[in-house]
């Protein structure tokens, strides 16, 4: 651990910024399990807005979230 209070609070920070970002990872990965169990139009909305949320919020790299809704389409048709 930092012995400097600006060290201390840049760690703290990042802790806080990890957790947040493993929350929106976690969520965009269970909608798409939900998808997969029950593929319907509207577990693929609740799935495409999340890879589209964490492609915005820098969590994916925007190939990454294309082919994610290409393959996700591909098993809804």
């Amino acid at each position: 651990m930092a012995n400097i209070k600006s060290a201390k609070k840049r760690v703290e920070l990042n802790i806080k910024q990890n957790e947040r970002n493993s929350a929106e990872r976690s969520a965009m990965r269970t909608a798409i399990k939900k998808f997969e169990g029950e593929p319907t139009a509207e577990t693929f909305k609740a799935a495409s807005s999340a890879i589209d949320s964490a492609k915005s919020k820098g969590l994916i790299h925007a190939n990454k979230a294309a082919r994610d809704k290409s393959r996700l389409s591909a098993k809804l048709a």
